[in-house]
């Protein structure tokens, strides 16, 4: 209630302010009761408007200077309450309900209802006019009465100044301050960015009151008109900012300033074709509330574009974020926005809006993601082979922009970069396979289908009208449709065909045909010219054509981004099935199984012919150092010239080195060089090859022809090579024959042809030469352990100390079964079970039974891992240092104990010096095979998860025809079983 109206009743009825009693409030919204008589609407009407026009005179008549008159009279009671209210209360009905109905011409409130003395219930003028005469008023009334009365007073503040406003020059200066320009009533502050009010005291600022409202009501109107125009004018602003930076912008971001002006152009014209625009127009009581929920729906746009471009109303310039110049994080922002306002439900403009800006931003981006895997017609995938592109954004060519650098693109495509936020994981995971695919089938077959598709492949792009998504839903793909093209222009186009007919007719070639239009006459190509007025149409349009709702068959923006790329990762998914159906085909020279299989027959000696010739050139086992086991002729008779000028006399200077070949020592230095050692060994490669003759049947013949070139070429890919090892001290242990470390300095390599260096790369290359540098080092101890053999069986070593020489015996024996176990399981188990393994899963994937190898890569990942396997079999691995170093260390001793035999057969070495040197040799050897046991268990244990998935698979083994691998660590299970059948090693010392 008033505290006027109040007043008022306590001096009427004469009481004390706590015993008059308030007259009964009666609903003030009701229906009347219809009375049983027709009635004539019309006529009703016609009498009611009479009546207002009379009521208005009269109350415009008595204006505050009755309430001045009254005021100086010293008798209060002359203001009398009929008096000063009467008319107000009679002028017009201000709360007539807004509901349009078949009696809305009829008066629906009786006068009673407004006899009411709450002066907020009144016309705005009266309470206007009330509002401004309150301070004195009061102030009189305060000294006759003896009372305290209170009123809101008018707003007055020594900082600033008040400016009143009527409701018509308020809507002209709106029109212009909505869209961010200064009027006479607000003016644009550049230091803060915002709109301060002018037109008061100088050098103070201004509080705006609106005539009829109070400071509350006038802010709270006034708030969405300045906060639309503050932010308008904050985004243009920020936008010039932005492409003052052009240089240093990449395309998607120069892409996404030209759709942010665009849609500010747009915002601009609805702003100026609302109510503002006729504010001509009488103004009545609905006028400004109308004009005030008009733009409603545009501060909610305003203030979203803000939010995004960080230049929202709660920020001053100063607290302005660094905006992203990174067009990832730029997409992904954008992206982020829109699929909040789809979950909000927002209105369909603003979603509109922003699906827009995505659209837009994002397409310099798509494409070049596109042509990253060759997404394009063929035309334009040779162009993108050789240099990138520009493309076209909307209806404006990216020509028109900066170059972006060329190193976002590199780094934006690179493999571990990030990717934006709406790019399905299928495809992020599947794209860095496919852009390796791309180049490596490129090189392996550039005619290949998926480089040159027949029908013509439109870029990725963004959809939303419901006909796109359903034709994109059905056939996959998606023509034109989903582009934002230009209204056409005055030309016709049948006009701009011809011309580019003409022009075509001219001999353009294909790079020239951009520059047509400089033949053109002027203002012929108006049509695809760029303009605001066409652009602005092509976002009207695009708006429209939005879909309130997005259909069912994407009902979120989740699922309609997994259908706008659907055909981008069924495409990356065919480059690397294309690829590797390439590897696989056995007719092809680079079938990766015949590869593969020559791999494992030389780098890990699994092929008999060429382990043969590779032990004669290298080894030997022979008990007499002047006789040559093995090599061709040429080697025997380089061996026999040299042996008169050198064998003889090194034999009773130089100690035997066990288990090499003669020739390898003879010239007394080492490393051994020269040219006859590396002819030895390219004979060793050029005669193991088994070239295999044509078969009958066709098919046959070309897998032969490849296999036949792959041999062929195996005597120029393989050949042995000096690795460069440290000999800084001179007493490296590859420096000395003696040592098993001897032949460390010799290493196969083999030149991978390409693109079959992405399965057989330089990394499992290396793993291949470390395995086959312990195979040497296994194969030089077999020899020797055989030599020892034979000059123990020939000769009595220790003819008088029985006791050494049973022991002697014994130790030959363990030796020797120790080699020959540990030989038997390297390459029974832990190279054939894994490896051959391996090759059965790729021939299964070749013949379409197994579905494992999804693309090329993981081949090569699924072929380091064997390798690691058969490292972790052979006990190579770092984390297997300790049991690996017992594990050679029991070859070194046998080496030793070897190279000891034949100091004796060549007597170097005295039968008591030979006796002790055993005892310590064997005892050593015995606490190493012990406790080497221990450790292989202690490995087993740490695996025994792994072993019992070991254990699964050899089981699903017996119900499939896939061979499983024993594995890396399971597989030392075979290893122990071999060496401690019956664990006397293991319960030697208990």
């Amino acid at each position: 209630m008033s505290l006027f109206g109040d007043a008022w009743n306590q001096y009427e009825h004469g009481m004390d302010s706590g015993l008059g009693v308030l007259p009964h409030i009666t609903s003030q919204f009701f229906v009347p009761r219809m009375v049983d008589k027709p009635q004539d609407p019309i006529v009703l009407a016609i009498e009611r408007e009479k009546i207002t026009t009379l009521v208005k005179r009269d109350a415009h008549s008595f204006d505050s200077r009755n309430i001045t008159r009254a005021r100086d009279s010293p008798v209060l009671p002359s203001l009398s309450p009929e008096v000063l209210w009467a008319k107000s209360v009679a002028s017009g009905d201000q709360h007539s309900d807004q509901v349009v109905s078949w009696d809305v011409l009829r008066q629906s409130h009786p006068n009673r209802s407004y006899n009411t003395p709450f002066l907020t219930e009144q016309s705005s003028d009266v309470s206007a006019s009330a509002q401004y005469q309150s301070d004195s008023f009061f102030r009189d009334v305060n000294d006759i009465t003896n009372q305290t009365f209170s009123m809101q007073p008018l707003p007055f503040d020594l900082r600033a100044s008040v400016v009143r406003v009527n409701e018509l020059e308020l809507l002209e200066s709106l029109r212009m301050t909505v869209l961010g320009t200064s009027s006479f009533l607000h003016t644009w502050d550049p230091v803060s960015e915002t709109f301060l009010s002018f037109g008061g005291a100088e050098n103070l600022p201004n509080k705006l009151i609106i005539s009829g409202k109070d400071e509350t009501m006038s802010s709270s109107l006034l708030k969405r008109f300045l906060d639309i125009g503050t932010l308008m004018r904050r985004l243009e602003v920020f936008l010039s900012v932005l492409q003052t930076r052009r240089k240093e912008e990449s395309a998607t971001v120069h892409a996404f300033s030209h759709a942010l002006s665009v849609v500010l152009v747009y915002l601009r014209d609805q702003l100026s074709r609302g109510p503002l625009s006729n504010f001509c127009i009488p103004v009545s009581s609905k006028t400004l509330s109308g004009t005030w929920l008009y733009y409603g729906d545009s501060e909610e746009i305003v203030v979203s574009l803000a939010s995004l471009c960080q230049r929202g109303l709660g920020l001053s310039p100063s607290q302005y974020p660094r905006f992203t110049m990174k067009p990832v994080a730029l997409l992904s922002r954008i992206y982020k926005y829109l699929d909040t306002h789809f979950r909000k439900s927002s209105s369909r403009t603003l979603v509109a809006v922003f699906a827009y800006l995505l659209t837009m931003s994002s397409k310099n981006y798509l494409q070049t993601l596109c042509r990253s895997v060759a997404y394009t017609d063929s035309n334009s995938q040779r162009a993108a082979t050789n240099q990138p592109q520009r493309t076209a954004i909307g209806p404006l060519d990216i020509e028109d922009f900066d170059q972006a650098s060329p190193e976002d693109d590199e780094v934006l495509f690179s493999e571990g970069d990030k990717l934006p936020s709406f790019i399905p994981r299928e495809l992020a995971e599947a794209l860095p396979a496919a852009q390796k695919s791309l180049k490596l089938l490129t090189a392996a077959q550039p005619s290949h289908p998926v480089l040159n598709p027949p029908v013509r492949r439109p870029f990725i792009t963004w959809v939303w009208s419901t006909t796109d998504i359903q034709d994109l839903w059905r056939t996959g793909s998606l023509g034109e449709a989903g582009d934002i093209a230009p209204t056409i222009g005055p030309n016709s186009p049948s006009d701009l065909a011809s011309a580019d007919s003409n022009l075509h007719g001219c001999g353009y070639q294909s790079d020239l045909v951009g520059f047509r239009i400089f033949d053109l006459e002027p203002g012929s190509n108006g049509g695809n010219t760029f303009n605001e007025h066409s652009m602005h149409a092509a976002l009207e349009n695009f708006i429209l054509s939005f879909p309130p709702v997005l259909p069912s068959i994407t009902p979120n923006l989740s699922l309609l981004t997994n259908l706008v790329f659907s055909p981008l990762i069924s495409h990356a998914a065919s480059l690397s099935s294309a690829l590797l159906s390439i590897f696989l085909d056995e007719n092809s020279f680079l079938y990766v199984h015949d590869h593969l299989v020559l791999l494992r027959s030389h780098m890990l000696l699994t092929s008999p012919s060429f382990k043969s010739r590779l032990t004669a050139a290298l080894f030997s086992d022979t008990d007499d150092r002047e006789v040559v086991a093995g090599g061709g002729k040429s080697f025997t008779l380089s061996r026999q010239r040299s042996k008169s000028v050198a064998g003889v006399t090194q034999h009773g200077t130089s100690r035997w080195a066990v288990g090499l070949a003669p020739f390898l020592t003879e010239r007394g230095t080492w490393p051994p060089g020269g040219s006859d050692l590396s002819f030895f060994l390219r004979t060793v490669i050029v005669d193991s090859q088994d070239i295999r003759s044509f078969g009958p049947d066709d098919s046959q013949q070309e897998h032969e022809l490849g296999s036949r070139r792959i041999a062929e070429e195996a005597e120029v890919r393989l050949g042995f090579a000096i690795r460069d090892l440290a000999s800084d001290t001179g007493r490296e242990r590859w420096l000395n024959p003696l040592y098993i470390e001897a032949l460390d300095f010799l290493y196969l390599d083999y030149k991978v042809p390409h693109p079959l260096d992405v399965i057989i790369t330089p990394g499992t290359i290396s793993k291949y030469q470390r395995i086959f540098s312990f195979l040497l080092r296994l194969v030089r101890v077999e020899s020797a352990i055989r030599a020892a053999f034979r000059m123990t069986h020939r000769n009595v070593l220790f003819p008088t100390l029985n006791q050494s020489r049973k022991l002697l015996t014994h130790f030959r024996f363990v030796a020797h079964s120790f080699v020959a176990t540990l030989s038997a399981y390297i390459f029974d188990v832990a190279i054939g079970g894994n490896f051959d393994a391996f090759l059965a899963r790729v021939t299964a994937c070749r013949l379409g039974t197994s579905s494992e190898f999804t693309d090329v890569f993981s081949v090569a990942e699924a072929h380091s891992a064997v390798l690691n396997n058969i490292l972790s079999a052979c006990l190579m691995r770092s984390s297997q240092r300790a049991a690996g170093d017992l594990f050679r260390g029991g070859l070194e001793l046998i080496l030793e104990l070897c190279v000891m035999i034949g100091d004796l057969n060549d007597g170097r070495l005295q039968e008591y010096q030979a006796s002790s040197a055993l005892d310590v040799l064997f005892a050593a050897f015995r606490e190493k095979m012990s406790t080497l046991i221990k450790v292989l268990e202690v490995l087993l244990e740490k695996g025994l998860k792994s072993s019992q998935r070991q254990e699964l698979l050899l089981a699903l083994q017996e119900q499939s025809d896939v061979r499983h691998a024993p594995g890396g660590v399971e597989a030392l299970r075979h290893l122990i079983l071999r060496l401690d059948i019956n664990e006397w090693w293991k319960n030697l010392h208990s």
